[in-house]
């Protein structure tokens, strides 16, 4: 029964949603951008449903992200977003609610055009030198957040491979003021860093 009730509230709520989402980032010097098209619908008496045995309740697949990929959009009965890796793997949570999805895509695209910084050149320590940064707590969640000011975004996230788990960050600045903010940081952390690594008698400790 609650995956019949999670079903029909999925389409009558989000059923039909279109929209288009953005990105940009920084790899080795080089910008890259990419806009995916995401789909709200099930497949009705089709849709695909399996049970959680691991934290009980039921997950089904929906369309999502059309893009082609190993891995299946789920929605659980617990009102979780999430994946499973590879098409067969158990259900793995990557956010709360379709609305904090939905919330993080919608900054996601709007921080595109900004201008994207180097992915990890930040590290956390230097990002709280950022003054004014506020978290959005309606597109963040315990792996994902997301923090704004007027010039800075930043977006920081846990990866899905368990081979190499690891926190990234994802910075992006507008106008001369971010673009200065975030560099006198970048440089400051540099020196810091480079600092630390040189003993007074000038040899790398």
């Amino acid at each position: 029964m609650d995956l019949i009730i999670r079903c029909e509230g999925f389409e009558q709520k989000f059923g039909g949603l279109r929209y288009e989402v953005r990105r940009s980032w920084v790899v080795n010097g080089d910008r890259y951008e990419t806009t995916r098209g995401w789909e709200y619908d099930h497949l009705g008496l089709q849709t695909a449903a399996w049970q959680d045995l691991g934290s009980g309740g039921w997950y089904f697949e929906w369309t999502g992200e059309r893009v082609s990929k190993p891995c299946r959009d789920l929605i659980h009965t617990d009102g979780s977003v999430g994946t499973d890796i590879d098409g067969g793997s158990p259900y793995l949570p990557v956010a709360p609610s379709l609305p904090h999805l939905i919330e993080s895509h919608a900054l996601t695209d709007s921080v595109a055009m900004w201008k994207p910084w180097p992915m990890d050149s930040l590290a956390a320590s230097a990002i709280e030198l950022l003054d004014g940064l506020v978290e959005v707590p309606e597109a963040s969640w315990g792996s994902s957040r997301w923090r704004l000011s007027d010039t800075v975004a930043v977006m920081d996230y846990d990866r899905w491979d368990h081979k190499n788990p690891r926190r990234r960050t994802l910075v992006w600045s507008r106008e001369e003021a971010g673009h200065r903010q975030v560099q006198a940081v970048l440089d400051g952390w540099q020196h810091q860093d480079q600092g630390d690594a040189v003993t007074p008698g000038g040899t790398t400790s």
